[in-house]
């Protein structure tokens, strides 16, 4: 298993997650951060914004998901067919095991 960590713009998390959800990956955690990337942030007229809002999308898929659910995530992603800065990142991490607290089972 692997939890699919995706950080995107605020505008297009909704999209993200519909197109998730209808390839079948209806279980994701979402919530709001404030960070930046390699730009250092956007500085508009005499106004550096140090922080901007991006969310966070959580996954946990099999390994042999891992490509559909990025494939998803970045081509729903992106601003335009090239892309932009500030478009986001997936980060790929190994999970040892899932539990689901309800049942005590050892699953997704």
């Amino acid at each position: 298993m692997k939890m699919i960590k995706a950080i995107v713009r605020p505008e297009k998390c909704d999209e993200v997650l519909n197109h998730l959800c209808e390839a079948g990956f209806r279980a994701a955690t979402r919530f709001g951060i404030l960070g930046r990337g390699k730009q250092r942030g956007l500085k508009v007229d005499n106004v550096y914004y140090d922080e901007i809002p991006k969310e966070m999308l959580m996954l946990v898929v099999e390994d042999a998901d891992v490509e559909k659910v990025t494939e998803i995530i970045v081509k729903t992603s992106k601003t335009n067919d090239e892309g932009a800065f500030g478009d986001g990142k997936i980060f790929i991490l190994p999970v040892e095991t899932a539990i689901t607290v309800s049942s005590g089972k050892s699953e997704l």
